[in-house]
């Protein structure tokens, strides 16, 4: 009984330490950029790197020493990664003070070689936790961070990168993603625990519905700092885990729009509903830019300006980048870069997944050039030429209709093919019917369930008519080195991967090759995609 008694007793005035504890300092600020995709500097006025300085430095000012900057991931894309391997990105961030962050699918483009270099000009440690070399040895990466409030909290944090990440990028080399992502989320909070931490905050690049699968399966994770949706969240999302744990989810769209402010107040460790809140702060024009943050970056602007300002033609008409026009039908920049494709290599066809093309704006008319196509194609990947069977060609369209999705389906991103997946094409016109079973591919490539969206599919003949896709007659494609090998699940293509070869030039050169010949940049839509409704 007397062992009994001190058992309660020192559970008491355990109860009795942490309610203190939290009632005295069990709020604190955390700050968060996510997806900057390369867009340090203002575009119209908004966003970029100075401008969040500002807003940063005012929120410090309310709550100091209690205040934390993270990102999350997804920091590096573009001209500025492909010329500067991330210095720029990285400069700015550390003149942020950023306390943490971690890693996205995208800081792995340009190869192992450029992801040590970027990760080595942060001053401010990147995490990852389920990040490990194909033979099973861990990634030479931390998995987790603690930092101290001036009110005596213990903060730590881990980061997780997308289980997508082996078909999201060519450049991964021998690094694999963990796929079992509750598990270790599980094993980094037991870990943090065992290191006294008061709250636990997952940096996550996974997007926003698996962020929520998280939340719902692991107790002990305080609050979620999310990315790699591009989710604009303009206010808190509380989700109930097990045995009545509740984690706050936040997420700030992305390109540096906009900067995220939680509020967190805890509860026994727990995000609290009612004191704890959210949202998402627009970088907007109103927002003066921090002078030293911008004369800091500057320079890199001014170098990158020498490289791509090389006027090469007109281009008549605006082109539509947006991510919404590239994923889910035809649209007339998908045609005239998969135009360039087809027309460099000489193939019967060609094809660009949508999520190839970036900028996620309209560019408008006036001259294309260099400038141009590196925001638009940003990867720096080369041409690649090969042939297909009729039959895989036909397997190739289906796998493209599973990465549509509008959102009204129960999409489960797990088992589909990315949206990025979505191809525009050239010398071909297809039909799908999204009402009909798409194709179940799990994040290994392993096809669950055949699809049946792809309802017609044709190849343009050399004098000009349209013929059915034949089975038997094989056909010469032109594509991305990312979609020929498989990139976004497309399965058919990797397994024909011997079919394919490098036509030895980058294929944003090949585009402007294109652009030079026919002396304009133009496209438009011709009915080379139907949605049946």
């Amino acid at each position: 009984m007397k062992i009994l008694r001190k058992s309660i007793l020192a559970f008491l005035t355990l109860l009795v330490l942490a309610a203190s504890a939290f009632a005295s300092g069990g709020r604190v600020t955390l700050l968060s950029l996510n997806d900057i995709h390369g867009h340090i500097y203002p575009e119209d006025g908004e966003g970029g790197l100075a401008k969040a300085a500002t807003v940063i430095e005012a929120v410090r000012g309310e709550n100091p020493g209690n205040t934390f900057l993270f990102e999350i991931g997804d920091v590096n894309e573009g001209p500025l990664f492909f010329y500067f391997h991330g210095h720029a990105e990285m400069r700015g961030l550390s003149l942020l003070g950023t306390d943490g962050g971690t890693l996205g699918n995208h800081e792995f483009d340009l190869g192992e070689d450029v992801l040590f270099e970027t990760v080595s000009r942060a001053r401010f440690p990147i995490v990852v936790s389920n990040l490990r070399y194909r033979d099973g040895r861990p990634a030479p990466f931390p998995t987790h961070g603690i930092k101290k409030t001036a009110d005596g909290l213990t903060l730590g944090f881990f980061g997780l990168v997308t289980p997508e990440l082996g078909a999201m990028t060519s450049g991964r080399g021998d690094f694999r993603a963990g796929q079992d992502l509750p598990s270790e989320a599980e094993r980094m909070v037991n870990l943090l625990r065992r290191e006294g931490c008061d709250a636990i905050v997952l940096l996550s690049h996974c997007g926003l519905d698996v962020d929520r699968m998280i939340a719902r399966s692991v107790a002990g994770i305080s609050a979620i700092l999310g990315g790699h949706s591009h989710t604009l969240m303009e206010r808190e999302e509380f989700v109930e885990g097990p045995g009545g744990w509740v984690t706050v989810i936040g997420q700030a769209g992305s390109y540096a729009r906009y900067l995220g402010r939680m509020d967190l107040v805890l509860s026994e460790g727990m995000a609290d509903r009612e004191g704890t809140s959210w949202r998402a702060i627009p970088l907007g024009k109103d927002i003066p830019e921090d002078p030293r943050v911008a004369l800091l970056i500057e320079p890199f602007r001014e170098r990158l300006k020498e490289k791509l300002d090389i006027p090469l033609a007109p281009q008549p008409e605006d082109f539509d980048a947006r991510r919404e026009t590239l994923r889910t039908g035809e649209a007339p920049l998908g045609n005239f870069l998969a135009d360039a494709f087809r027309w460099k290599a000489g193939a019967d066809v060609a094809f660009i997944a949508g999520g190839s093309i970036r900028g996620d704006r309209i560019y408008p008319a006036g001259s294309a050039t260099y400038a141009t196509l590196t925001n638009m194609m940003p990867f720096g990947g080369s041409l690649w030429k090969g042939s297909l069977s009729g039959s895989d060609l036909l397997l190739v369209l289906e796998t493209s209709a599973s990465g549509y999705a509008l959102g009204e389906e129960n999409y489960d991103a797990a088992m589909r093919v990315p949206t990025g997946g979505f191809l525009q094409v050239s010398g071909m016109r297809f039909s799908i019917d999204p009402g009909r079973q798409p194709l179940l591919i799990d994040n290994n490539g392993i096809v669950r369930t055949r699809g049946s969206r792809l309802v017609k599919a044709e190849v343009r003949q050399p004098d000009g008519s349209w013929a059915p896709v034949d089975p038997k007659r094989i056909y010469t494609v032109a594509t991305t080195d990312w979609t020929a090998g498989g990139g976004d699940k497309h399965y058919i293509l990797k397994k024909n991967g011997s079919a394919f070869s490098s036509m030895e030039q980058m294929y944003l050169e090949a585009a402007a090759d294109y652009i030079r010949f026919l002396k304009e940049m133009g496209g438009k839509a011709e009915g080379r995609i139907t949605i049946l409704r």
